[in-house]
């Protein structure tokens, strides 16, 4: 099985530099998550302010505002198999088969952290570690984010 990370959500170029989504102290795709939360919220004023914000929403189980973030991956050398089809499963999952075990998949944040609580698979262990480098606030909880599942 090979995973390669292929794209994840970009600013739009036109994004102003005082904009909210320039101001978070994290990546783009942090700031974006933390707007999304604390517009939900009404404490847009404090955007950039609270590192630990997005942690503390997920734990407090509102997992959603990761949801606007999304990953598309191409996973090679994989036949179907069971750990494969409950990823697909996974609701907002969309998949192209390319025919040999060869996959594309988009997912969102929140899927990846889905599958990886729910099979902690291989598969789930290279996604969260291929997604934690776009959005460390959002997997640093989980093990493969800290490298202590081997793939």
């Amino acid at each position: 099985m090979q995973l390669t990370l292929l794209a994840y959500t970009q600013p739009h170029p036109g994004i102003p530099a005082d904009h909210p989504l320039r101001q978070g102290q994290g990546t783009f795709q942090e700031n974006l998550i933390e707007f999304a939360g604390r517009v939900c919220y009404r404490s847009d004023a404090k955007m950039g302010h609270n590192p630990g914000f997005i942690m503390a929403r997920v734990r407090e189980g509102h997992e959603d505002i990761v949801e606007h973030t999304r990953f598309v991956f191409k996973l090679e050398d994989q036949p179907l198999d069971h750990t494969l089809l409950a990823l697909v499963n996974l609701p907002t999952v969309a998949y192209t088969d390319l025919g040999g075990g060869d996959w594309i998949l988009s997912l969102n944040a929140r899927n990846v952290r889905d599958f990886w609580t729910r099979s902690g698979s291989d598969l789930a262990a290279a996604m969260v570690r291929l997604a934690y480098q776009a959005i460390p606030a959002v997997y640093a909880d989980l093990p493969p984010a800290a490298g202590e599942v081997s793939a």
